[in-house]
């Protein structure tokens, strides 16, 4: 366990003592009834005000609870943004992890991970956008796994995109880092301007993404020659 904040042990002083023996991480893994209830909570809320301007007390009010029994639930405000970032990670990794050992050809591969990537974010906007707004809120354990969490996806891009330059026998000539870093950004994006109420739908602003990606792709071997 990591040495309790200030705001901790104010509350142990206030009458709310440790737990005697070794005490438990709260993971809200969904081991309890309403752990996925106080995560969507959070999500909304940190969407809306920002992480650093919601409070315990909102998030209480969010759930219609009283602020001593949401601490059943968590340690510390951060113990909701952990959870927030772990269970995206979750989603997005099973979606990596599919194509990642599918059988196929390798373009439709990478066409078929970038579509469903590329569909999360637009699906799931608030929880993708506290990615780009809210890790600086994170500690420096929670900054680590994010950073992991970051590595994983650039190395399922590129084993992905090396693949494609096998199969098309591009060879060493493809710049798969930069083709990478490039698509990555332009996902990671989107909760910036995409609106589901807009003039495009989910499905047709995945579907130009993977367009527009697979002919960087593609033209990568004549650019990286230039």
């Amino acid at each position: 366990m990591a040495v309790p904040t200030s705001s901790e042990t104010g509350r142990r002083k206030r009458g709310r003592p440790p737990a005697k023996g070794k005490s438990k991480r709260k993971d809200l893994n969904g081991g309890r009834s309403r752990d996925s209830e106080v995560v969507a909570a959070a999500v909304r809320l940190f969407y809306s005000k920002g992480y650093a301007a919601t409070s315990i007390q909102d998030v209480a009010d969010e759930l219609g609870l009283l602020k001593g029994s949401l601490y059943y639930y968590i340690d510390t405000k951060e113990t909701l943004l952990r959870r927030i970032f772990e269970t995206s990670h979750e989603q997005v990794q099973t979606i990596a992890e599919k194509y990642k050992e599918a059988d196929g050809p390798a373009l439709e591969r990478f066409q078929g991970f970038l579509k469903e990537y590329t569909l999360w974010y637009l699906r799931n906007i608030p929880r993708a956008s506290l990615f780009a707004r809210e890790w600086r809120h994170a500690g420096d354990e929670l900054r680590a796994v994010m950073l992991e969490q970051r590595r994983y996806y650039d190395h399922t891009l590129r084993e992905l995109i090396f693949a494609v330059g096998e199969e098309h026998e591009f060879g060493p000539v493809i710049d798969a880092s930069m083709i990478s870093n490039f698509i990555m950004s332009a996902v990671s994006s989107v909760p910036d301007w995409f609106h589901p109420d807009g003039s495009r739908s989910a499905e047709d602003v995945a579907s130009l993404y993977v367009e527009y990606a697979t002919r960087v792709l593609i033209d990568g071997k004549s650019l990286a020659q230039r």
